[in-house]
């Protein structure tokens, strides 16, 4: 049975659903607060039934809470610029710019091992018109293809680099050297095309133009084209939804069910706080028995 537009979980937080396929609302949660362990069960499941949550009305609270929060998701990552505050990776777009937007369809670390479980999401500076973040279901995106295709991806594997994919010279990011650094640090990765969600089995798209070089076995010409074939999906409007940011809000998404698209229209500059935690590997469908798959509940 489908879920309504509207319920109330176990421990008594209030879900507001956006759009058929992704997002919810929630609300009933103060997050100055010590979270119940119930609460925290409540919104690991919300969050994956609906791929991408949205807290209001958090402006009272500091790093401190915004940590504590993301550790219900998992264990934090330290990989941001600040030695004080390395789970915290900045969010900065300066007005009218398209840089530091993140403006194209992606999910985040797939270059990684262990890519981000679950990013949370925090309004610092918001811009108060323009500059919001799309988010599209990937396991609306993976059903939604022909069964064939479906059929010939399930076991394919993505090649992922960091330094590969980036510019050897980009003030954004570094110099040439910094690269070189860089792909020390970060060698490349193979991540499935298709995952599998380890808490519900949901099988979700994973590759994508951003972050998905070639594929194994492929030549790289029919590999890129494939890829692109796969991430045309994220498009489609009816497997999105649309977030205005607004002072105190908090994102909350699952990078292994969603993908995300920062909007280029900000018209002041805009400054968020993310933290992002890891849980394991991502799994695809060959390493978790079929018996266990199942949907997602979000049609």
């Amino acid at each position: 049975m489908d879920q309504p537009r509207e319920y109330r979980t176990a421990s008594g937080l209030g879900v507001y659903r956006l759009q058929p396929a992704v997002g919810a609302v929630v609300s009933g949660i103060d997050l100055a607060a010590p979270i119940a362990e119930d609460q925290a069960e409540d919104l690991r499941q919300t969050l994956y039934a609906h791929g991408v949550i949205f807290l209001r009305g958090q402006a009272h609270i500091g790093f401190a809470e915004h940590l504590a929060f993301a550790r219900v998701f998992g264990e934090p990552i330290d990989d941001g610029p600040d030695p004080a505050r390395p789970m915290i990776t900045p969010v900065r777009s300066k007005a009218g710019s398209r840089e530091g937007t993140a403006s194209v369809w992606h999910t985040d670390g797939c270059y990684l091992p262990v890519p981000p479980a679950v990013s949370v999401l925090r309004a610092i500076e918001p811009c108060p018109f323009g500059g919001d973040t799309c988010y599209a279901s990937a396991v609306a995106a993976y059903a939604g293809l022909p069964e064939d295709l479906r059929q010939e991806i399930e076991s394919l594997r993505f090649r992922s680099s960091l330094a590969e994919r980036m510019p050897k010279k980009n003030d954004s990011f570094g110099t040439a050297e910094k690269w070189d650094e860089l792909r020390a640090k970060y060698p490349e990765v193979h991540q499935p095309v298709v995952s599998v969600h380890p808490a519900t089995g949901a099988r979700a798209l994973y590759a994508n133009t951003t972050w998905s070089l070639d594929i194994e076995g492929m030549p790289v010409e029919v590999g890129q084209a494939l890829i692109r074939r796969l991430s045309e999906e994220y498009a489609r409007p009816e497997y999105q939804v649309r977030w205005q940011w607004e002072p105190g809000a908090l994102a909350i998404w699952d990078n292994r069910l969603v993908m995300h698209y920062g909007v280029p229209d900000q018209t002041t500059d805009r400054y968020l706080e993310r933290i992002s935690v890891k849980q394991g590997p991502i799994l695809g469908i060959g390493d978790r028995p079929a018996s266990v798959a199942a949907e997602l509940q979000t049609a």
